[in-house]
């Protein structure tokens, strides 16, 4: 079948969402082969030990807030944690239905020798960029995501 005149010059892999959906993919895989071989961690539960790393106070409930996870994804690998001992579940004192989140000793040195080697794996991929393209890659990536998520408030 014909493809229609007006779409002849169109070209997928030069679609902004397709594009940017393959640069995820690569570099999620290559972070994620990086924690599971060096840190015995799966990306999911990276993320919770950056979060809550980040957040004091966080809870299961600010993960999936932050990150726009299904909570059943954020409790099973939250449990994966805590059976290793690299969370704490506490209760707080005002509100018994919040269960703050802490990282355990072992959890701050895996969280901190995980962070340190992502570091350097994003500094070999931003190896390829010089250092004016790193601060335009991050001017116009910023600048693009406001772009999309005013139009997407726009709706």
């Amino acid at each position: 079948m014909p493809r229609p005149s007006q779409y002849r010059d169109f070209r997928y892999e030069d679609f902004i969402p397709a594009k940017v959906q393959s640069l995820s993919s690569a570099i999620t895989q290559l972070v994620s082969k990086e924690l599971e071989s060096a840190h015995s961690l799966t990306l999911n539960e990276w993320r919770i030990l950056a979060h809550i790393a980040a957040v004091e106070g966080a809870t299961a409930q600010s993960v999936a807030d932050t990150s726009g996870v299904d909570k059943g994804w954020v409790s099973r690998s939250l449990n994966s944690l805590l059976e290793r001992g690299l969370v704490l579940r506490g209760t707080d004192r005002n509100d018994r239905r919040k269960r703050p989140l802490e990282l355990t000793d072992e959890g701050v040195a895996t969280f901190e020798k995980a962070a340190g080697d992502i570091r350097l794996l994003q500094n070999r991929l931003l190896d390829a960029f010089s250092a004016e393209d790193h601060e335009a890659f991050v001017r116009l990536t910023t600048r693009l995501q406001r772009a999309a998520e005013t139009l997407r408030s726009g709706d």
